[in-house]
């Protein structure tokens, strides 16, 4: 049973990885806390397994889903190479920061954005008349932000870099392909920090690589690795301005979620 759960979860979030530009995180986290809860890992170390296994499958879905927007041209590389670096180092201190963290306050601002961001989507508001890529600050505070927030959390990022990068200038269907693209630096940085934080913790269940369960990540990666395609041709397919309330949509959900965590 353990299994088949693993192969539905890495099917439908290599979908949304590829729709949203998300990594799959938003249904990857509470699922694996029912899974792992019910295998009984220790209380203890129950969140930071989850949130280590969820950022190892999403450098899998995220892979898969860069690559097929590229092949599309919806992946803005120049900002990339701008972002890149500070979120690589922001996502290795949030997984960090998560092992010392209590985050119910930090959860609460975090949900607050994500409504304010949602009704902004929803009613297209006018974005500020500027371009992400005419300064080079503004995207490398945000970019350090989105990692940190990523690696607390345990996401891909896309829940902050999609609603940035579109506020920022991009078309929807760009920044969701430029967002997928950020997942990859968040998901190694952030996976290897929860790596190296629980490595010498004794409490680890069998088959874990520090806070990484193995079974989950490899399992659920590789699924959503090979159905991410799909959920970016439905990405493409879709009007902008539908795409943009569904994601709207999803950043709602998102919040009401770390609401009642």
């Amino acid at each position: 049973m353990e299994i088949l759960i693993y192969f539905l979860l890495g099917t439908f979030s290599g979908v949304l990885a590829g729709l949203f530009g998300i990594g799959g995180g938003i249904i990857i986290i509470p699922t694996f806390f029912y899974i792992f809860s019910f295998l009984e890992f220790p209380e203890e170390i129950l969140s930071h397994m989850v949130l280590g296994s969820s950022l190892g499958v999403i450098v899998f879905s995220s892979l898969s889903s860069t690559f097929s927007h590229h092949a599309k041209g919806a992946v803005n590389w120049n900002l990339i190479k701008v972002v890149a670096p500070s979120i690589i180092a922001g996502s290795f201190l949030g997984g960090i920061t998560a092992g010392f963290l209590e985050s119910s306050t930090l959860q609460g601002l975090v949900a607050l954005f994500l409504v304010v961001a949602s009704i902004q989507l929803i009613f297209e508001f006018p974005p500020p008349p500027q371009n992400p890529q005419t300064t080079l600050l503004g995207p490398v505070v945000a970019g350090g932000g989105i990692g940190w927030l990523s690696g607390v959390f345990g996401i891909g990022g896309g829940i902050f870099s999609v609603p940035y990068f579109y506020h920022r200038g991009l078309k929807m269907m760009n920044a969701i392909g430029t967002s997928a693209a950020c997942g990859i630096p968040i998901a190694l940085a952030g996976s290897i920090s929860y790596i190296i934080i629980g490595f010498e913790n004794n409490s680890v269940p069998d088959n874990s690589l520090g806070y990484v369960y193995l079974p989950a990540t490899i399992i659920v990666g590789l699924m959503s690795s090979l159905t991410a395609k799909y959920g970016v041709n439905i990405a493409h397919r879709m009007k902008q301005k539908k795409l943009r309330i569904a994601f709207a949509f999803l950043v709602m959900i998102m919040a009401l979620n770390l609401l009642m965590r």
